[in-house]
């Protein structure tokens, strides 16, 4: 099944659809909007995996099977399939490298436009390919083209949200939540606002510090003026260097030309030379003959007369571009050493004298400096505190329908007198605005707000985060959630009911749920059973779906720990009831 649903990296090229991104683009676009999913997965040679596929469907699926099976093995696929670090020992035995791959349905428009302007062909799904050998080395692909860790992760984010125990301790710190209010009120852009105004504030308070903290002396007054008169009476221009650099190479090749045109007029000029040797021939040839060949060597005399007179005004002119030659030197000498003394440019020079003239600004007129940047100052603080001053207010417009959609959910979870609100502090101006947020809950009548961490026992809490979970996914916008046993520690009525919010969950998303209770695994509309066989030498896991009569067996087993007609007709209740309520 493997090698039809996913071909070897030399098949998949041969079968790749090399159509027009364009066009594949134009059909992709087409489709009605549905939520993308995983559809399958595959591993070889992975821990406890020789071989296994999985084909996943929407709405909720569970993976069941006994502790040390290998479940979790399956969603840590995932992970490193979402761009985790991974380590050589996710290698089985015997096996020199591990294959993981994982092909996602319907990708979103923004999952689509980042693959199209990182250079990735377009397809209705996407295909994400893991290479790991046993000594570490590690590689991936995107629709068999490579790609970075960072880029897989940031493509798999926007698809595959993963909650595992550690997750729920991550949603009880108070940044995450402050992150988790800011989307469910529609307000990050506002907060970016923020953010910028708050450096624009930073660094205006940040100059006035040191501006207040530094002191200076004469001698650091005299040191800063001499340094920007020896920049400012250079008078270096952009781009000088490199014009004289070139204009010395060229005086350099004229003392070469200088020398070869001394040599051509000397063997004309000397005595005996040619233009001598040319007016004596004319002489004799004149006190004896008179004819057309006399006129022709007059003619070739003057020639080489005038030819001496253009080399002498050659040699004049290339004379002085040689005695150029040491200013052209000096100048080079007085640009480079400024540019080794100031920045190596001569972006670095212009900015060290603009430095030394706020230097010498800073001293002469001090108490206008302070005045000045203490203005900066206030400006910077009084628009980052209008604008911080709207986001805690549109932040705080939400509170109440927050609280009141979070403990609607409490109470589907048979948490019916737990409170929930946002206790909001101001705080000193910062980046993300002037709140101090923290979710806080009162778990039973009359007990005060706590915090999350503080107020809520293994079971509770397991609840709390379904709840919060629910509620903030629509602002996440990411239609595939993985639930890695986020039902620790809970049983019976309060198990059915974290099932059925998960069930309600995979109406709108498709959900993927480990679990060792029945009553959360027989809401599933598709159920995976992961099993281990064990020899003398070696130990291998396998997964299947489940036919009907296999997860009433599975439910059965669960429930009581072994297959017999009560347990089966209970977990046929059990199922039956699941279908009612759900």
């Amino acid at each position: 099944m493997y090698d039809a649903l996913f071909p070897s990296s030399t098949d998949y090229q041969e079968s790749y659809q090399r159509t027009s991104r364009k066009s594949r683009i134009c059909t992709i676009r087409k489709r009605s909007e549905v939520k993308f999913v995983i559809e399958e997965l595959y591993v070889k040679d992975y821990v406890l995996f020789e071989k296994a596929n999985i084909d996943f469907s929407n709405h909720m699926s569970v993976i069941t099977g006994e502790t040390g099976a290998g479940k979790s093995l399956l969603i840590d696929a995932i992970s490193l399939l979402s761009g985790q670090r991974s380590t050589s020992n996710v290698v089985r035995k015997d096996a020199n490298k591990t294959i993981l791959q994982m092909r996602l349905s319907k990708p979103s428009q923004e999952v689509l436009n980042l693959l199209e302007e990182n250079d990735y062909d377009i397809e209705d799904d996407i295909l994400i390919q893991r290479t790991i050998t046993d000594q570490g080395k590690s590689s991936m692909k995107i629709n068999n083209q490579p790609a970075t860790l960072s880029f897989v992760r940031q493509i798999v984010s926007k698809m595959v949200d993963v909650h595992s125990q550690m997750d729920t301790y991550q949603l009880m710190d108070p940044n995450v939540q402050l992150d988790l209010l800011d989307r469910f009120a529609n307000c990050e852009a506002l907060k970016n606002e923020v953010k910028n105004l708050y450096q624009i504030y930073a660094r205006a308070s940040n100059e006035l510090k040191k501006a207040q903290e530094e002191t200076f002396s004469d001698d650091a007054l005299e040191y800063a003026t001499a340094q920007y008169n020896e920049i400012n009476d250079a008078d270096i221009k952009e781009g000088e260097l490199e014009e004289l650099l070139n204009r010395i190479k060229e005086v350099a090749n004229a003392q070469k030309t200088l020398e070869d045109l001394n040599e051509s007029i000397y063997t004309l000029d000397k005595d005996g030379g040619l233009i001598d040797s040319l007016y004596n021939l004319k002489k004799s040839l004149q006190r004896n003959y008179w004819d057309t060949s006399i006129e022709n060597l007059d003619d070739i005399y003057y020639e080489f007369v005038d030819l001496s007179e253009e080399l002498k005004n050659r040699r004049e002119d290339l004379q002085r571009d040689t005695h150029e030659l040491d200013k052209l030197q000096e100048r080079e000498y007085l640009i480079k050493r400024l540019y080794r003394k100031h920045g190596q440019t001569y972006e670095g020079l212009m900015k060290a004298k603009e430095q030394y003239m706020e230097t010498i600004d800073k001293i002469i007129h001090r108490q206008a400096v302070l005045e000045r940047l203490s203005k900066e100052k206030e400006e910077a603080l009084t628009l980052y505190q209008t604008k911080a001053e709207s986001l805690s207010k549109q932040r705080k417009s939400v509170f109440n329908d927050l609280s009141s959609q979070i403990e609607t959910h409490f109470k589907d979870l048979m948490l019916k007198n737990a409170r929930f609100k946002v206790d909001v502090q101001r705080k000193e101006p910062s980046a993300n605005g002037i709140d101090d947020i923290n979710f806080v809950v009162s778990m039973n009548p009359g007990q005060s707000f706590s915090l999350l961490k503080d107020s809520a026992s293994g079971g509770e809490l397991s609840r709390l985060m379904l709840a919060l979970k629910v509620v903030f996914q629509s602002q996440q916008g990411i239609d595939t959630i993985i639930f890695d046993e986020i039902d620790t520690g809970v049983s019976g009525k309060v198990a059915y009911a974290m099932g059925n919010k998960m069930k309600t969950l995979s109406k709108d998303y498709q959900v993927l749920c480990i679990t060792h209770l029945a009553s959360v695994a027989a809401w599933a509309d598709h159920h995976y059973r992961v099993a281990k066989n064990s020899q003398s030498d070696s130990t291998l896991a396998h997964v299947e779906e489940l036919s009907d009569q296999q997860v009433l067996e599975e439910l059965a087993l669960m429930s009581s720990g072994s297959v017999s007609k009560a347990s089966l007709m209970a977990a046929k209740e059990l199922k039956e009831r699941t279908n009612q309520d759900g």
